[in-house]
């Protein structure tokens, strides 16, 4: 019923991911794929555009207010797809997850105290701890025989009880390993921060897109003690592809706690959301279901396809995803630095990836690959890949 399958062309689009490989590789890339940064590479669901185009219709663009409706669509799309019943009172509208997250730092941390984040990981999140003036504490994952990311929970419990300890960015699902992780895992995380006062900030910017047999557990649905310690982060931007819109929501259950969110954004002179992005939140959220049932299910395609390359070969894995549209590819057998791992990609196989080592040390020789394209792009991409490999 939904396209997923045509090129867009970008040469006429003010496009992050694409304007990239040109400022980055010069004039003669235009034959380079951008299958980088987390957009993807469709239009979005036709029922978002007609909401879009009914307030363009509409020609008044004043201040605006959350209303009673866009609540309404934001809880039923939770309580729904995540059974995760939550309240008006708990949610603030943020123009964007990072923006959000920097927010709930101030609002739990002072300069010179310390986060855990767990690298290889989102980069801003460094960027966030950093210009907060906080000290990173790293509880890098750990790849099992198998190379299933895990957690380190003894190395956890080191840096959680340490005294200036007092906040943690947890990614779930994960970007860029693709675990979703557990409730087990997810509550032994809970009980460890929650021992410690060590408040968890939650993106699950993701949590739309888990593979067959795997289940996304909202953070706050582990318990009330959880749900008083934790500050999480969602928005319809990666689901719908509508990250320009700069849209997301806060969701944090503790009265005190939102208080404090609360004063955090009012010292940096609050925290807003534009006409178009409640626009189009409020309409995927109330008709965007099927259009992601069908993206799902071709994204399922993608990934097969990603599997057959990695598997066709000696020199590259994949790190099998349990959610999220990025894929991690171990290039380690490469024996290549950083440095040469991405030049070969970019000038030998002709795409344009993101390098591993942006995530923290333990990505070098990894690379992220957005699968969110029509087939024939990540067929080009990884036939452009084995035949770089041929001939190195």
């Amino acid at each position: 019923m939904y396209d997923f399958d045509t090129v867009i062309d970008h040469s006429q689009l003010a496009s992050e991911k694409w304007a990239a490989v040109r400022q980055d590789m010069g004039p003669n890339s235009d034959d380079v794929l951008a299958l980088s940064v987390a957009d993807m590479e469709f239009t979005t669901a036709p029922e978002i555009i007609e909401a879009l185009h009914r307030a363009v219709d509409g020609g008044v663009f004043g201040y605006e207010y959350c209303t009673d409706a866009y609540y309404e669509a934001l809880q039923s799309w939770m309580s729904e797809h995540h059974h995760w019943n939550i309240r008006k009172e708990w949610i603030t509208p943020s123009d964007g997850v990072m923006t959000a997250v920097f927010t709930g730092l101030r609002a739990v941390t002072h300069p010179g105290d310390a986060v855990i984040i767990q690298r290889p990981v989102y980069y801003p999140f460094t960027n966030a701890a950093l210009r907060n003036g906080l000290t990173i504490l790293n509880n890098e994952l750990v790849q099992n025989a198998a190379g299933r990311y895990e957690m380190d929970y003894e190395d956890l419990e080191r840096k959680a009880s340490e005294p200036r300890c007092t906040a943690m960015i947890l990614c779930n699902p994960h970007n860029p390993v693709g675990r979703v992780w557990s409730a087990e895992e997810l509550r032994r995380l809970a009980d460890i921060c929650v021992r410690h006062g060590v408040t968890i900030l939650a993106d699950e910017i993701h949590a739309d897109f888990a593979y067959p047999g795997h289940e996304v557990t909202m953070f706050s649905t582990l318990g009330e003690d959880v749900a008083a310690h934790c500050m999480e982060f969602t928005a319809p931007s990666k689901t719908f592809n509508l990250a320009g819109l700069i849209t997301s929501n806060v969701v944090i259950p503790d009265a005190a706690l939102r208080r404090s969110f609360g004063i955090a954004a009012d010292n940096v002179a609050g925290l807003s959301v534009n006409h178009f992005g409640l626009v189009a939140c409020q309409a995927a959220y109330e008709h965007g279901a099927d259009w992601l049932n069908e993206l799902r299910t071709y994204l399922n395609g993608n990934l097969e396809v990603l599997r057959e390359f990695a598997s066709g070969n000696d020199a590259i894995d994949l790190v099998e995803p349990e959610g999220t549209y990025l894929a991690w590819l171990d290039c380690r057998k490469l024996k290549m630095s950083a440095e040469e791992l991405r030049d070969f990609m970019r000038y030998q196989a002709r795409v344009y990836f993101d390098e591993g080592v942006l995530f923290g040390d333990g990505g070098a020789g990894f690379e992220r690959v957005n699968i969110a394209c029509p087939r024939s792009m990540l067929e080009r991409a990884c036939e452009g890949v084995e035949q770089a490999l041929k001939h190195r």
